[in-house]
């Protein structure tokens, strides 16, 4: 019984790989369900179970199940650190009720049908009471209490319920796990087996956490051969998608092909003829020798449409700026430099712009200039950022209020069926003369586009980032594409202003800019604010960091290791990645104690006081991808699994269906620091992290720190961090479409 899994099954770390132990079976008929889940998969329930004098806890995908249902479950025992000993199901078969005390037990979890109507029944038809109400609803409605109408009502539960087990026991026969089978019974209805029949590839389209390979294991368990044109075609969609979560908005057609083949294990042509069969019936779009997803196709091509259309509108900005006059500084603050006073200049000029450089040139500056400028002409300014917490540092840096783009742009209130999820859009204009986007290197073509959808025309919108900082997580690379296009109107800031000189963040931060290997103050220095530490092996690096965040930087710096000092990591696996990190820096800055309450969900614990991120955008908390906040509760009882965080003043909690959008954040991968910026950075570099090895890579993690930045591992990784100037290229056509005359 299996889960899906981020590669091929059995392989090492995935799901249904077999390194685990044999499932132990327990059976037992559903006493009472003293907990249901929030998404309907989770469950805890009551069992009763022969041989046994006290009913069973019983924990896992049992959220459909009720009173009185016979259950035969797959799983294994284990000890709550509270509630004793429970048995968690991973592989739930729904029986038919057999003997008369378990149809009685069945037939009051029916709706509107008590105890004493079902001792009824069961005494009027026996162990067939449940096949008189779903075939003969006539007879049962001649019981005392049950009525014609009543009858009705229950032979049509009973039939829904009988229609659920048949596809339950289809889908499991097939190895799917009882909570995957839940969902594609939630997707699909009635119509599960047929749909499943006819293709099991759309699984992974349609049924959110099923992926290509648990919809291949099911289709192999069905007969469906490996040359399939359905599993070449499901192969090909799941290598685009593939691609776009490495950052590729398309893949030129003959390295598609080739790719596809790969993961298949089938033939290049075979594939190629997949891709043409799809690009024929509208699942791909082909574009000259370019292969798009549909969705990425239309949201690069439309924001270079409106991209134009933005920078060709007439224009609405400040009398005073368009006659040249700048804002006065603040008392006690020096004058603009030239290339400042260009950029605040050039919004009034130009109805995009983007402003740029690293870090002590003056961005914020810029930015606070614009807004005073504007403001003071009597225009409306709004000011947004991917992340929460780009959002909060662009409102202090401002004074002014400044959302996450998602808010800004309302989503989750677009209409039925629009393309997007946002209520802002060319129909319904944000209500804006000037629109700032600080950190906007972290835009990805599907946000971009709906940025600039937003925008009305006449307004004027201002792209503020480092274009030498990481590319999105998501695809495309728009920040750079719509500086190279040389379409869009761009100041690059250069000069390095008087607070950041004498900075060794800074000054290393260029360095690696240049190619040069940075430089580490000596260790006896505590006025210093860059170091490097000497460590080859990944297992040598992981201590070390430990070390220093735990006793070193605290004692030396006066910083609290968990508020102030981040660890920034290029992987999530390895001796030195996030994942292993996170678990030595939780034992040792937050370890387990007598009173500090604390839940283990799926191999994962979360302590009262842990630093947690959000790693998925939840709308309906109003937490984002990169937020961190703090753990303030953690329950787990017979009402259910309970963490409660505290994201910088607003609480939200998570069920234990929920737990899957937080990961321990003491330890973080460099992409998701993006946005963020922290007293202290700790960052280790090892060969072991070869493939990320990257010159933005590093900028982007030594640009991370405001106070202290450390450096842990080997020159020999430096070193190739800093010569690999080329990231890996991602396949792009914002930049062509922005530069040529007519976008298609």
């Amino acid at each position: 019984m299996t889960t899906n899994g981020p590669g091929p099954p059995g392989a090492p770390g995935s799901p249904d790989g077999g390194d685990g132990p044999p499932p132990q079976t327990l059976d037992g008929v559903v006493q009472r369900v003293v907990f249901r889940g929030r998404d309907n998969d989770f469950a805890i329930v009551r069992l009763d179970v022969r041989g046994r004098s006290q009913p069973v806890t019983v924990v896992g995908p049992l959220a459909e199940v009720g009173p009185g249902e016979p259950l035969r479950l797959e799983g294994a025992w284990e000890r709550h650190p509270v509630h004793g000993e429970q048995f968690r199901a991973r592989a739930v078969a729904l029986e038919v009720p057999r003997t008369p005390e378990g149809v009685r037990r069945y037939l009051e979890g029916l709706a509107g049908l008590g105890p004493t109507t079902a001792a009824r029944l069961v005494q009027s038809f026996g162990v067939d009471a449940l096949e008189v109400l779903e075939k003969e609803p006539w007879r049962a409605g001649q019981v005392k209490g049950v009525g014609k109408r009543k009858a009705a009502a229950l032979a049509a539960e009973v039939q829904a319920r009988a229609r659920e087990r048949e596809v339950m026991i289809f889908l499991q026969g097939l190895g799917v796990s009882a909570a995957y089978a839940r969902r594609i019974r939630r997707v699909y209805g009635d119509e599960a087996i047929a749909k499943v029949r006819a293709n099991p590839y759309r699984l992974a389209r349609d049924v959110p956490g099923i992926g290509f390979y648990t919809a291949d294991r099911i289709a192999r368990g069905m007969g469906i051969e490996r040359t399939s044109p359905l599993r070449l075609q499901a192969g090909v969609l799941h290598t685009l998608q593939t691609v776009a979560d490495e950052g590729h908005v398309y893949l030129p057609r003959e390295l598609l092909a080739a790719r596809a083949a790969e993961a298949l294990e089938a033939d290049g042509a075979e594939c190629d003829a997949a891709t043409a069969t799809l690009v024929h019936e509208g699942a791909l779009m082909l574009e000259g020798d370019e292969v798009y997803l549909p969705w990425l196709y239309r949201a690069e091509a439309e924001a270079a449409r409106r991209v134009k259309a933005l920078l060709t509108a007439e224009g609405r900005p400040p009398a005073a700026l368009a006659r040249g006059e700048l804002p006065s500084p603040p008392p006690g603050t020096p004058p603009l430099a030239e290339g400042q006073r260009h950029a605040v200049a050039l919004t009034a000029r130009a109805r995009v712009v983007v402003v740029t450089g690293g870090p002590g040139t003056g961005k914020t500056t810029v930015v606070r200039t614009i807004v005073r400028a504007w403001e003071a002409g009597g225009r409306r300014v709004l000011l947004a950022a991917p992340t929460g917490r780009a959002a909060k540092r662009l409102s202090e840096a401002t004074g002014r209020a400044a959302v996450t783009i998602h808010r800004l742009l309302e989503w989750g209130r677009g209409q039925p069926g629009a393309t997007t999820p946002f209520a802002r859009n060319q129909m319904n204009p944000l209500e804006t003369d000037l629109l700032v986007v600080d950190e906007a290197s972290m835009l990805d073509i599907a946000l971009f586009r709906a940025v600039v959808d937003a925008v009305p025309l006449g307004a004027t919108l201002v792209l503020v980032g480092d274009v030498d900082q990481l590319p999105s997580v998501g695809p495309g690379q728009v920040l750079a594409d719509v500086l190279s296009s040389g379409v869009v109107p761009t100041v690059r800031l250069t000069e390095i202003f008087r607070q950041a000189e004498g900075s060794g963040i800074t000054e290393n931060a260029y360095r690696i800019l240049a190619g040069e290997m940075p430089v580490g103050a000596p260790r006896d220095r505590r006025d210093a604010d860059f170091y490097t530490v000497s460590a080859e092996e990944p297992e040598r690096a992981r201590d070390l960091v430990v070390k220093l965040v735990k006793e070193r930087i605290p004692t030396a710096f006066g910083l609290d290791p968990r508020r102030d000092v981040q660890v920034l990591s290029p992987m999530h696996r390895g001796a030195a990645g996030t994942e292993e990190l996170n678990r030595l820096l939780q034992a040792e800055l937050n370890p387990r104690a007598p009173g500090v309450d604390e839940i283990t969900e799926a191999g994962r614990t979360f302590r009262v006081g842990d630093k947690v991120m959000q790693v998925r955008n939840d709308y309906d908390r109003d937490v984002y991808n990169g937020d961190i906040g703090r753990v303030t509760r953690a329950v787990s009882d017979e009402s259910g699994t309970l963490v409660e965080v505290d994201w910088g003043g607003r609480r939200a909690e998570y069920g234990a269906d929920d737990l899957g959008q937080l990961e321990l954040a003491y330890a973080v991968s460099v992409h998701k620091s993006q946005g963020s910026e922290y007293p202290a950075v700790v960052v280790p570099l090892v060969m072991a992290h070869f493939v990320l090895l990257k010159r933005n890579l590093l900028y982007t993690a030594v640009t991370r720190g405001k106070r202290l930045v450390v450096l842990v591992g080997s020159e020999r990784a430096v070193r190739r961090a800093v010569r690999e100037a080329d990231a890996q290229a991602r396949y792009t056509a914002l930049r062509r479409r922005l530069a040529t005359d007519v976008v298609r």
